[in-house]
């Protein structure tokens, strides 16, 4: 039965680049844009603080209070050259009070100050990443090949594998210490110790492959507009398959709801079986990326979405776990 699962408001607008990437940190927005540079965004009423103080820059190592409300934000600092590309891709890893990023290369950099950490020389040209937060292992494709690090918790990446792969992973996903692959035909499961892998199924013919975690540690895997799910083995599950009215470009799992972005608008469905249609935005949405998060304190859950000119925030009124993020970034042509 279709019902308001989500409420949406405009958070960001206005940015003078075009924006490429988003991050949440406490009840800040961090902004990656083409020109290389990353503007923080923060509550009206939070930047009127600040700036009273005698400090212009965060001094809280979570953002602020961690509570993103339907407010104006404006604009509280920008940082040009942040990176010598555009940011495709970035993560603020909370427990860790870092942010990391994907430009020209990988980098870190440590919160609140946002001082460089460490800058992988190696991950030039990569693709996209996955990380492994509870195990600190990251994984970033380069043309034919992952490479796998493990984060000492200091001030390095040490690399632990260099895997060759038989084509360029388009999007890709820990199970446990595997991964899984979506390579340009078909979806494999990749043992990052002996590097072996094995073909789960082949791709759809439409839509380029996705691979989502699942709060069960199980995977949903897209082939068109249907959503397959696999345990961590790349075994078929009975639960079912989502199916939704288009080919999706990016999925986030948001139990119990699944958000989808698809060519015309965002599409949330039930993850319960038969899995129908919850509630649509008319969001059409350049690039294709969605961004879910939860603030544990205030148990308050944020989607972002980039449009054209800005942001468009859809929080959830109501009180939801196990937020696990997806993300997709296509190789540049």
């Amino acid at each position: 039965m279709v019902h308001n699962a989500y409420d949406s408001f405009q958070l960001v607008k206005g940015c003078p680049t075009k924006i490429e990437s988003v991050g949440l940190w406490g009840c800040r927005v961090l902004v990656g844009c083409m020109d290389g540079s990353l503007r923080i965004y923060a509550p009206k009423s939070l930047s009127i603080t600040v700036n009273n103080s005698s400090s212009s820059r965060p001094n809280s190592s979570d953002g602020g209070n961690g509570i993103i409300e339907a407010e104006t934000y404006v604009l509280e600092r920008t940082l040009i050259g942040f990176c010598k590309k555009a940011v495709i891709c970035m993560d603020v890893l909370q427990s860790r009070n870092l942010l990391l990023s994907l430009s020209d290369a990988i980098t870190l950099h440590r919160l609140p100050r946002l001082e460089l950490v460490v800058y992988i020389g190696k991950t030039k040209g990569s693709s996209c990443y996955a990380w492994d937060d509870k195990r600190g292992f990251l994984c970033v494709n380069k043309q034919k090949k992952l490479l796998i690090y493990r984060y000492d918790g200091s001030r390095e990446f040490v690399e632990v594998k260099d895997l060759s792969v038989p084509d360029v992973v388009k999007s890709m996903a820990w199970c446990g210490e595997s991964l899984c692959l979506g390579i340009r035909r078909e979806y494999v499961i990749m043992n990052t110790v002996s590097g072996a892998f094995f073909e789960v199924f082949p791709c759809g013919r439409i839509a380029p492959p996705l691979v989502v975690s699942l709060p069960s540690g199980e995977l949903l895997l897209g082939k068109d507009n249907i959503g397959v799910f696999v345990d961590q083995n790349g075994k078929l599950l009975q639960e079912g398959r989502i199916c939704w009215s288009e080919a999706p470009a990016s999925v986030a799992i948001q139990f119990p709801y699944a958000i989808a972005q698809l060519p015309r608008h965002t599409e949330i469905r039930s993850l319960r079986d038969p899995y129908p249609l919850v509630q649509t935005f008319p969001l059409r949405i350049l690039p294709p990326i969605i961004l879910t998060y939860e603030n544990v304190g205030s148990r308050r859950v944020l989607l972002l979405s980039i449009l054209l000119e800005g942001l468009q925030n859809i929080l959830s009124p109501q009180k939801r776990d196990n937020t696990i993020v997806s993300k997709h970034h296509p190789p540049s042509l």
